[in-house]
This record gives C-alpha cells, sequence and structure tokens, in this order.
C-alpha cells in the first residue's frame, strides 16, 4: 500500500473529489500537458521520462481522473521507476486511487462470480460484456467497473431478469447514493426504446461497493435492431476462467466487435457529446489494450468476422480512433481500416441525433486536438446536402 495514502486515508477521499472535477470551461492544456497525459495512459509501450515529470500539473491530474485514468498512471509511472520523483500533491491521488481500485474490484470480482453462477443455471443464453471480463485481463488496480452488463436475446430478457429478481435484485437507480424504484412506465419505456433494461440493483455492502448493478442489454445499437447478429454472437460465447473468478463472455473476435460498436454508439451519439462522455478515454484504452495484443493474423480474422456482420466500419471507426489517440502500435489494423473507410472518410468526423434525425460533422478532423476540447458540441457543424449548417 502507498504509505501517505495509508498515513492520511481520509483526507484522501477529499482530494479525489477535487480532483475528479472536470477542467473548467476555457481552461487549456499545455503541449507538455498533454503529451504527459497520453503517456501516462499508454501502458502497453510508452518513452516516459523524468523530464517530462515537470508537466505533472493539476491540469494533468484532473484529465487522468476524469478520464478514469488514474490507475493506469500510477502503474505507468512506478513501471519505469519514477513513481517517487513526480510531486507528491500528483503522487498521493493517484496511488490513493490505485488502492481504492483494487479493493473494489476484490468486492466486483465476487460480485462477478456470483451473478455468472446465478445466469448459468437459468438455462438462457448469455453473455457478460466489457467490465465483467476487461477488469480481469487489466494489470492489477488499472480498471475498475461499476456495473455488470449482460448480453441477452430479447425473448430471454424477462427469464433472465426473472432470475436476478429472485435472487433479491430489484429495478431501479441510485440517486444521491440511495436507491430508488423505477416506475412500470420507466420499465417498459426503457424496454421498448434504449434496448436495454432499467438496472437490477442489490445492496451487497462489500467494501468500495455498497449497490451492485446489472444491466442487461439486448440491442448491440440504439436502434434496437440487429437481433440476428445477436443470436449468432450468444451462439458462441465461452466460459473463461479469469483466476479470481469465471464469466461467460463473448469469443474474441465478437467481444472485440461489440465493443467497438459501443463506443461507436456513445461517440457518434450527440446527447453523449452534450454530455461530455463521447470520448472518455478509458474506452479508447479498452480497444488499446485488445488490439496491441492481436496478432496480424487476428486483426484480419477479427475485421472479416465484423464485415459478416456489416460492422466492419464501425470497428474501422472504433481503431482509427484508438490509434489517433494512442499512437500506431498496429499498422496492420490501421491499414486494413483505412481501406475500410476509403469510400467513407467522414465516418470518423460525424455524429447523429435520433431524436431530431439530423447528422452533424466535426469542422476539424484531428482526433487527438477534438479529444482536448471541452466544448465538442461547439466543433460540430450540421450536415446539409445543399450546404453546411453550424450548430
Amino acid at each position: 500500500m502507498c504509505s501517505e495514502f495509508r498515513r492520511n486515508k481520509d483526507t484522501y477521499i477529499d482530494d479525489r473529489k477535487i480532483h475528479k472535477t472536470k477542467l473548467q470551461k476555457g481552461t487549456t492544456m499545455k503541449k507538455g500537458e498533454k503529451e504527459l497525459f497520453l503517456k501516462l495512459c499508454s501502458f502497453k509501450g510508452t518513452d516516459l521520462k523524468p523530464e517530462d515529470l515537470k508537466n505533472a500539473t493539476a491540469n494533468v491530474l484532473g484529465m487522468l481522473f476524469f478520464n478514469r485514468m488514474h490507475g493506469v498512471a500510477y502503474g505507468v509511472l512506478k513501471e519505469h521507476g519514477i513513481l517517487g520523483k513526480v510531486n507528491r500533491e500528483f503522487r498521493n491521488p493517484i496511488c490513493g486511487a490505485w488502492e481504492q481500485n483494487k479493493e473494489k474490484n476484490e468486492s466486483f470480482f465476487a460480485c462477478v462470480d456470483r451473478v455468472n453462477a446465478l445466469l448459468s443455471s437459468c438455462g438462457a443464453p448469455y453473455a457478460m460484456l466489457k467490465g465483467a471480463y476487461l477488469c480481469g485481463i487489466y494489470p492489477e488496480g488499472y480498471r475498475t467497473s461499476n456495473d455488470i452488463d449482460i448480453l441477452a436475446h430479447p425473448k430471454d430478457v424477462t427469464k433472465i431478469g426473472e432470475a436476478l429478481l429472485d435472487d433479491g435484485f430489484l429495478q431501479g437507480n441510485i440517486r444521491n447514493g440511495e436507491f430508488v424504484p423505477a416506475t412500470r412506465r420507466e420499465i417498459i419505456e426503457s424496454k421498448m426504446t434504449r434496448g436495454e433494461t432499467v438496472p437490477y440493483i442489490k445492496e451487497v455492502n462489500l467494501p468500495q461497493m455498497r449497490f451492485l448493478e446489472v444491466d442487461i442489454n439486448f440491442s448491440l445499437d440504439y436502434k434496437n435492431s440487429i437481433t440476428d447478429v445477436l443470436s449468432v454472437m450468444l451462439e458462441h460465447t465461452a466460459d473463461v476462467d479469469l483466476g479470481k473468478y469465471r464469466i461467460r463472455t463473448l469469443n474474441k473476435e465478437d467481444f472485440f466487435i461489440h465493443l467497438c460498436a459501443h463506443l461507436y454508439k456513445e461517440a457518434t451519439t450527440l446527447p453523449w457529446v452534450e454530455m461530455g462522455r463521447d470520448m472518455s478515454l478509458y474506452k479508447y484504452c479498452d480497444i488499446y489494450l485488445l488490439l496491441s495484443e492481436m496478432t496480424d493474423k487476428k486483426t484480419e480474422e477479427m475485421l472479416a468476422r465484423a464485415k459478416v456482420y456489416g460492422m466492419e466500419k464501425i470497428c474501422a471507426f472504433a481503431i482509427l480512433q484508438t490509434l489517433s489517440l494512442f499512437g500506431t502500435k498496429n499498422s496492420v489494423a490501421k491499414g486494413l481500416c483505412e481501406k475500410i473507410t476509403a469510400d467513407e472518410p467522414e465516418i470518423l468526423h460525424k455524429v447523429i441525433s435520433p431524436k431530431e434525425k439530423k447528422e452533424y460533422e466535426y469542422k476539424d478532423h484531428d482526433v487527438a486536438k477534438r479529444f482536448f476540447c471541452d466544448n465538442r458540441t461547439a466543433l460540430l457543424k450540421e450536415r446539409n446536402k445543399n450546404n453546411d449548417k453550424e450548430t
């Protein structure tokens, strides 16, 4: 355990609340700060040097927490043997957060194991997604998850939901730290319009985890329409032993494709842009991690499978944007994805508003520059057949 965190754990909690806040509107990160931030996030290979630490400012610290990359930054500094060289006011918060990440994951892993056993006995096909698998393959303390995401066929949602209800889960939301039951109308509307259920929540009272949330997804995009692809994916699930727990998840190719689709949906949907949650770096870091471990052959096979699903451009979007942020570690993926998007290069820069049925495009096509903008909505212009209109 980090010594200063151990001595003053209560003080750290207040620090975390401070540093997790978003950069104030109008605050501009300097070039050196941006470079250090990305180096601290690139744990699969970075040229971080002691002299870079002169840019370890409050701006960088805030960005690390806002993008849920503080645990990764701690690990990168430690791996490079320069954790002790960074300013104490920078070091202590990420050190304490890494410790909390480890503690939270112990609770999370126990919950995932229990829910996996529960669903295995209910007889319906399912797959655990995102954090349920990813938290177990990252280095210790690098990633956490706030919930368990389940992928299921629409016809099995009720059966899986009943299994959770029988185990003590209730449908609702956590507001101001307390459980608020969902109304019948909210439950029905969520199924009809969002492609997912209202969360199933259970008070578990574990370290760093008072409530456990389970979300059942039965769609691969916001349109709630690609049930044939979903069925194929659920026919090829695999039981995986991650050491501290076991889960049933999608096969590796489908898991990556689904992760790309999830990132694409959030990065290209206007409400997410307006909330500032469209480019949270931890989502891109997941792609970065999996992509860095793919051989050239596996990359080609994954993109070929995505093409069968009609999702190759969605994967190309996620991969090319990830490479723009983390650097080109997989040249084969970059080349293949550039070919895939050659007839529609603007796909990397489009945003849609499903409610208004409008399409927008970023004025600046520099993905990394866009990431560091604190108001990306202001960078959009409406796409029009006759002329472009600025938002």
